[in-house]
């Protein structure tokens, strides 16, 4: 008996991407690309119109305001589809919002800087093992993460206040308003949440507040 032909739904707003991927599973009989798309909401109908066993897509692919990405994708397609099985195929390297994807149903999660090849291997793994999947470069990240957060992560319920003001429009000055407190106190205590974040910019802050669902 010819063993299963697992089928898989690919998304990514990089043509040069699908092509590999599809170059990739080409002559790979165990696997079988049936649809593509280039954003979240195409993938979503995709999937409700003909689900498949994988589908591989990055964790924020359009920026168009139309479209669903990040978390609101990753939570549609675990409520929509929940059988289909989600690899994440990102350039986001940031730990805490990457491990934040397996509470939506990511299966695996592999680096763009990886080889192609290790899109195969984690869909060999979902597969047939089940569990999670970490491709090198992201194992390497994780490790990394939490061998820092081991030390002085946890942030203070001021700061983690700080951060969920910030993260959901206040300003500095707003919030040193609403708590009382100086703006350079305010100041101090985002920049110590960030430090013990391991997060340089605004606009990962904001991502990993997002990806808490704390906004």
């Amino acid at each position: 008996m010819m063993p299963k032909t697992s089928t898989i739904s690919i998304s990514d707003d990089h043509p040069h991407i699908l092509h590999s991927l599809k170059q990739l599973f080409f002559s790979v009989e165990e696997f079988n690309i049936v649809s593509e798309s280039t954003n979240g909401k195409d993938l979503l109908t995709s999937l409700l119109q003909h689900p498949t066993d994988l589908a591989i897509t990055d964790f924020a692919l359009s920026t168009h305001h139309a479209s669903i990405e990040g978390v609101a994708k990753l939570r549609l397609l675990k409520e929509k589809v929940p059988n289909v099985r989600l690899i994440l195929l990102t350039s986001q390297n940031h730990p805490a919002i990457l491990m934040k994807a397996f509470d939506y149903g990511v299966r695996a999660i592999v680096s763009k800087s990886d080889p192609v090849e290790e899109i195969l291997h984690a869909c060999q793994s979902v597969m047939q093992q089940g569990g999670r999947y970490l491709s090198p470069t992201i194992s390497l990240l994780k490790n990394e993460y939490d061998s820092e957060s081991s030390k002085d992560s946890a942030l203070t319920p001021k700061e983690f206040e700080v951060v969920r003001l910030f993260s959901s429009g206040c300003s500095l000055a707003q919030i040193a308003a609403r708590q009382n407190r100086t703006i350079s106190t305010i100041s101090t205590q985002k920049y110590n949440a960030m430090r013990r974040l391991g997060i340089t910019s605004n606009t990962e802050l904001i991502r990993y507040a997002y990806s808490l669902g704390i906004i």
